[in-house]
C-alpha cells in the first residue's frame, strides 16, 4: 500500500524545486498567508521553503529584514524571489516547548540574550522596504474610529500608540513578530528567530508580542507583567513603562486584524484573550 505512487502537490513549486536543486519536499505547515516545505539541498543539508499566497505577500518585508541581518539572531535567507524563499532550517525545537516546560524564568533570558543580536548595527543600510510602525499600527487606527463593542480599548491603545511613535528618536529594524513560537533552536544548540515582519522603529515594541505569548492563565500574572517589562527594558535601551505601553497597544492591534478575518477559525478566541491582555496592561498602567 506504501508504495503505489505518491500524491503531487499541486501547490509546490517546481521551477524553485528545480532552480535551487531541492529535494524531498515534505510540507510543514499551510496557513492563510503562507505554505512552508522542509526540503533537503543537494549538499544534504535541510532548508525550509517558503511560498507565499497572495494574502501574505505582506511578508516580503520579512525577507529584506532577513537579507539585512545576514543570519545575526535571526536565521539566514538562502534564496528570494517576489513570493518565494529558501531559509536555513532553524531545527525543531522552539522557545515555545521551553516555555512549556519550564516557564518564563527558563524562556526569558534566552530572548533577552537574543534581542542585542537583532538590534546590533550593521554596515548595511536597512532596507527601504521595511514597514514603519506608523503604517503597522494602521488596522488600530483604523478599529479607534468605528462604532462598536472594542472602539472604547481601541481608542486607548491607539492613543497610547501615537504617542509613543510620534516622537520616536531611535528608530532600528526590527523583527516586528517576536514571541516564543518564532524562536528556534536547530541541532548545534543556537536559537535563532524565524518568520519577521520586517518593520522600522522603536526598538521597544519589538517584545510587545511577548506579553500575550504563550495563551495561557499566567498572562494576568502582575508578578509575570512587571518581571517582563523590568526583564525587557534595559536590553531595550528603555525604562519598563514604554514597553508595557507598546504592548498593551499591540494586543488591540492583534484584536483589529482577527476582527478583520472573520472566516479565521481561531480569530474569535485571539479577540477574546488580546482584549482582555489589553485591558489587564491599561489596569496595570493606570
Amino acid at each position: 500500500m506504501g508504495d503505489g505512487p505518491q500524491p503531487v502537490d499541486a501547490l509546490l513549486r517546481a521551477d524553485l524545486m528545480a532552480a535551487w536543486r531541492l529535494q524531498a519536499p515534505s510540507l510543514l505547515a499551510d496557513t492563510h498567508s503562507s505554505r512552508l516545505y522542509r526540503v533537503t539541498r543537494t549538499d544534504g543539508r535541510g532548508a525550509i521553503l517558503k511560498l507565499l499566497k497572495p494574502e501574505g505577500l505582506g511578508e516580503r518585508a520579512g525577507f529584506a529584514y532577513l537579507g539585512w541581518r545576514d543570519g545575526l539572531g535571526a536565521v539566514r535567507l538562502l534564496e528570494q524571489t517576489d513570493d518565494a524563499c529558501l531559509l536555513e532550517d532553524a531545527g525543531h525545537q522552539s522557545l515555545a516547548d521551553i516555555h512549556r516546560a519550564r516557564g518564563d524564568d527558563a524562556a526569558t533570558p534566552i530572548l533577552c540574550q537574543l534581542l542585542p543580536l537583532l538590534h546590533a548595527p550593521s554596515d548595511r543600510a536597512p532596507p527601504s522596504d521595511l514597514i514603519p510602525l506608523e503604517r503597522h499600527f494602521r488596522s488600530l487606527f483604523q478599529l479607534a474610529e468605528k462604532d462598536g463593542p472594542y472602539q472604547e480599548m481601541a481608542v486607548w491603545a491607539a492613543w497610547h500608540a501615537r504617542d509613543l511613535i510620534n516622537p520616536q528618536t531611535r528608530q532600528i529594524p526590527l523583527h516586528g513578530d517576536l514571541h516564543h513560537d518564532n524562536v528556534m533552536r536547530d541541532a548545534d544548540g543556537i536559537w535563532r528567530v524565524i518568520d519577521p515582519q520586517g518593520l522600522y522603529g522603536d526598538p521597544a515594541y519589538e517584545v510587545a508580542n511577548v506579553f500575550g505569548n504563550p495563551g495561557g492563565a499566567h498572562l494576568f500574572d502582575p508578578g509575570r507583567v512587571m518581571r517582563l517589562a523590568e526583564a525587557f527594558a534595559p536590553v531595550l535601551g528603555c525604562e519598563p513603562l514604554p514597553v508595557l505601553r507598546y504592548a498593551g497597544a499591540h494586543a488591540m492591534l492583534s484584536t483589529a486584524w482577527s476582527l478583520n478575518e472573520p472566516d479565521n477559525a481561531n480569530a474569535a478566541e485571539n479577540i477574546r484573550e488580546r482584549v482582555a491582555v489589553a485591558g489587564y496592561i491599561r489596569s496595570l498602567i493606570a
